[in-house]
């Protein structure tokens, strides 16, 4: 896809109330792994840390936080901070009929080109109820949400597409996939919409958790 400008690697991380980021050490292995893939500079695991460790103590703050870190294709780092207010309820998602192409490469770095996300980004500011809209490829496979990884119960199993379906590998979908957690397999629409179906979201900052499908929306359906 074409662009203007190299995009920078980004992180968004969740810091308890302590200061503690439980997924660091994924956050770290990831934007190291997409910056050698995508040739940029990558300062180091200690300047990372050394980084973000000061945004936390100029924070100053007894909250969760969220922490938004971006790496320049020539090693610079930048860092924002901001209170994470706790998540709601059981929130809804729904399907989008935009559609991700599974070879763009992009789509396994996080990045600051997100061109397939923002119709969905700017729907969800307005729809508070919503935490995500969920994408399918071109081969009609679930993919992923526009800021988080979608599971499926089946067979009492948890079950997320796999990489090859066009998606991030978030740095919580990692983890649950190391820990056997969850496992990865090709998901339809029809897996969302099975008569009683557990579904769940999961991405650093709200952890793994329950979402609903929107009883109002039909599959397939993107609400402009």
């Amino acid at each position: 896809m074409t662009q203007t400008a190299s995009p920078s690697l980004i992180e968004t991380m969740k810091a308890d109330a302590q200061g503690r980021i439980a997924l660091l050490p994924y956050h770290l292995r990831r934007l190291k792994q997409s910056a050698q893939a995508m040739g940029y500079v990558y300062p180091g695991d200690d300047v990372v840390n050394a980084t973000i460790q000061g945004a936390l103590n100029a924070a100053l703050n007894d909250t969760a936080l969220r922490i938004r870190l971006l790496l320049s294709p020539s090693g610079t780092l930048s860092i924002q901070t901001a209170p994470l207010p706790d998540l709601q309820g059981i929130p809804f998602i729904a399907l989008t009929n935009l559609r991700l192409e599974s070879h763009e490469p992009l789509l396994q770095h996080k990045t600051t080109h997100r061109p397939w996300y923002e119709a969905a980004t700017e729907w969800l500011t307005h729809h508070p109820d919503f935490f995500d809209l969920i994408f399918l490829n071109e081969k009609g496979e679930l993919c992923e949400g526009s800021r988080s990884n979608i599971y499926v119960l089946k067979n009492g199993e948890w079950l997320t597409p796999p990489l090859s379906s066009g998606l991030l590998g978030g740095v919580l979908r990692t983890q649950l996939l190391e820990t056997h957690q969850a496992r990865e397999a090709i998901l339809t629409p029809t897996d969302l919409y099975a008569s009683k179906v557990s579904i769940r979201l999961s991405n650093a900052l709200r952890g793994w958790f329950d979402v609903q499908m929107s009883p109002s929306v039909l599959p397939g359906h993107f609400l402009p």
